[in-house]
């Protein structure tokens, strides 16, 4: 054998070897996990049994944000003067709406709103029956004597277009903004939230809008309750939308949409609902 022929024997194996390298890189691997079997399987999470959602309990009550309503009885000396100073006027644009509040079936309430202090809400029924009564609301000014009504039912008869959504009721709730907070965007105003639950009582709607805090994730209970977390979005022109959840109802969740221009004036509300998995409203 020549010398040089040694050195040629390492380059022959090489030539060898190299197609089977290759065949191995081609072929795909079969075990992902080696060392671990697998089985199929026509469920996502094997040995959890799934239940619908409706049918568990929730975590924990709701905690809910809403207004406080005291009886005459309950209303401090100054509010309950202003309500008997204006006691003449009161009854006179009640009897313009068509409500004869002399009548002994009539009862009210006064609606504290600490975001309007220059006023005294009033809410207004008549009759046992929801289906058949009466309600409405009245503004009572401390430093002036003129009253507004806001209806909600005549004689048991939900008005053609609800008091909440009416153009009405929007000139007056803004009315009381401008008086209260002049032409400010909504934005400046930390108690925003307050502002438009008192819209919704004014419009007759004794809300509890459910609150997150301390909890501002979105939880699974939140999910179930189809409802907004207490929002407020800010436009680049300042105008704000407001979001809050009604779960008042224990059946259905209203979940309100306000919206706000620049100078802090409602210019439109909507409401949708959705209905409840179980009975989950909680006055706190």
């Amino acid at each position: 054998m020549p010398p040089f022929a040694p050195m040629f024997r390492p380059l022959l194996l090489m030539s060898v070897a190299l197609p089977a390298v290759l065949a191995s890189a081609q072929a795909p691997r079969q075990d992902l996990f080696p060392g671990v079997i697998s089985t199929k399987t026509d469920t996502p999470f094997p040995g959890i049994v799934p239940v619908p959602m409706g049918t568990t309990a929730l975590a924990a009550p709701p905690t809910v944000i809403a207004l406080a309503h005291l009886d005459p009885a309950q209303m401090s000396s100054a509010d309950y003067e202003v309500v008997s100073n204006l006691s003449a006027e009161l009854s006179k644009q009640a009897a313009l709406a068509n409500f004869d509040i002399s009548q002994p079936a009539w009862h009210f309430q006064q609606i504290l709103c600490p975001a309007f202090p220059d006023y005294v809400f009033l809410a207004f029924s008549h009759g046992a029956d929801e289906s058949g009564s009466s309600r409405f609301g009245a503004i009572l000014p401390r430093n002036d004597s003129r009253v507004r009504i806001l209806t909600t039912y005549a004689h048991g008869l939900r008005p053609f277009e609800a008091s909440w959504n009416r153009p009405g009721t929007f000139e007056v709730f803004n009315g009381l903004l401008r008086d209260e907070r002049g032409k400010t965007p909504l934005s400046y105003a930390p108690n925003w939230l307050l502002i438009s639950v008192c819209y919704a009582e004014l419009s007759g709607y004794p809300v509890q809008v459910l609150n997150t805090v301390p909890r501002p994730d979105l939880t699974m209970d939140l999910l179930r309750l189809d409802a907004n977390q207490p929002q407020m979005v800010i436009g680049a022109d300042q105008s704000a939308e407001v979001k809050f959840s009604d779960v008042s109802r224990p059946t259905i969740t209203t979940n309100w949409s306000l919206h706000f221009d620049h100078k802090g004036q409602l210019t439109s509300a909507s409401q949708s609902q959705v209905r409840q998995p179980s009975t989950i409203a909680l006055k706190p």
